[in-house]
């Protein structure tokens, strides 16, 4: 397997956001298609204005909780995630795909695919939030 390191390379957290220690004691590292998954994950769960030395960065779908399944929430909800994406330039131009699979104004779950620069494959992410619980996170 290669390692794509061109997505790039950081810290590891796991999925509750705690650092991960390797097994030689010290922090393990997310490299290549691993690093490019949690950053994505990272970007959508964080409003803009969230980080103060990066005003810009992040996703405004979490101003969508509780908002009710129409058509024009399910549209902005899809604009957020897909300029989110395409904000990343590790993110192929035209390939974001988004498609809801649950949109209650309790959970918001989304199908999102897109293409890594210089990869011949897709990724597909299954990523939510909902009221009771932290995001909800799926990569296959």
């Amino acid at each position: 397997m290669t390692v794509e390191r061109h997505l790039g390379t950081d810290i590891l957290f796991d999925e509750e956001g705690d650092l991960v220690v390797s097994r030689t004691g010290d922090l393990a590292l997310a490299v290549g298609r691993d690093c490019l998954l949690q950053d994505i994950r990272d970007r959508l769960g964080t409003l803009p204005g969230d980080l103060f030395a990066h005003p810009d960065w992040g996703c405004g779908i979490g101003r969508l909780l509780g908002a009710l399944d129409t058509p024009l929430n399910r549209a902005l909800a899809i604009r957020y995630i897909r300029h989110a994406l395409e904000a990343d330039p590790r993110v192929e131009d035209n390939t974001v795909a988004i498609t809801p699979l649950i949109f209650t104004p309790e959970e918001k779950r989304f199908d999102i695919r897109f293409t890594p620069v210089r990869s011949a494959s897709p990724e597909v992410l299954v990523w939510g939030f909902g009221v009771n619980d932290l995001p909800i996170v799926e990569a296959s």
